[in-house]
């Protein structure tokens, strides 16, 4: 669980896909995300999350008051002990005080009342806060419904090193990945409230891709450069990633919707 406590995502969490850069700004965005870690009940399957999902959609629609962009991530190449449970879901919104509002309407509408028992009924999960910081903005084009690949990995710095070394070796690792016409997004997931305490890294770095075709090319990419000593310098440590199928079940990127 540790390995692996999604709890969303901005995410992207380059699939949050929320708001731009601002050059002018000496700090990267950055996003909530709340993300709930699932098991199926017995005999139920994909297809029964869905429906409930499609009717928490239906419900957002018409009652969230701030932006919220949600998928659903499922494993592709990850072991059972780094994704003990059926699927995720993550949720992203561009502030604590927005995700605070989404959360206020789900529950004073009356959908976590109604739509809620649905959703208990047919699955288990767990729950937890993040705050996401954008290392590199997705260039990816997202349609809601749409399906891309995010790779997840537990990060922590090196020794003598902190985050006063991020922006510098952000830059580096953006320069050399602009070199690979990589599109997809780099995000740092900061766990927060309800993530457990045993928690033995610094953050979750997370990266997106449009395909497994894009993935396949970073691969090969990553070793051509370790190959031949193009590779910036990492100030940090992290493990083997996990890759997991993203796909988009609400996608509100209109800032006028607050």
């Amino acid at each position: 669980m540790n390995k692996i406590k999604i709890a969303l995502l901005s995410l992207l969490i380059s699939f949050a896909g929320l708001i731009a850069a601002d050059d002018h700004n000496q700090y990267p965005p950055t996003f909530s995300m709340e993300g709930l870690q699932c098991n199926l009940a017995e005999g139920k399957d994909m297809d029964d999350a869905m429906k409930v999902i499609a009717k928490w959609k239906d419900y957002g629609d018409e009652n969230f008051s701030a932006p919220y962009n949600a998928w659903i991530l499922t494993a592709v190449y990850a072991s059972k002990s780094d994704f003990p449970f059926d699927f995720a879901f993550t949720g992203y919104a561009f502030t604590g005080t927005d995700m605070g509002k989404v959360n206020d309407d789900w529950v004073n509408g009356g959908g976590a009342e109604k739509i809620g028992s649905q959703w208990e009924a047919i699955t288990d999960c767990s729950q937890s806060l993040f705050t996401v910081v954008q290392a590199r903005q997705s260039q990816m084009n997202f349609e809601e419904g749409s399906n891309s690949l995010m790779a997840i990995q537990t990060c922590s710095f090196r020794e003598g090193k902190t985050g006063n070394d991020l922006a510098a070796s952000d830059a580096e690792w953006n320069a050399w990945l602009d070199g690979l016409e990589y599109n997809g997004g780099v995000y740092r997931w900061w766990p927060g409230p309800g993530s457990p305490t045993s928690f033995e890294g610094d953050f979750y770095l997370a990266m997106g891709f449009e395909s497994h075709e894009a993935f396949g090319k970073y691969r090969d990419d990553r070793m051509n450069s370790a190959r031949a000593g193009t590779m910036p310098e990492g100030i940090l440590n992290c493990d083997m990633p996990r890759i997991y199928s993203a796909t988009n079940v609400r996608l509100d990127n209109n800032p006028s919707s607050e």
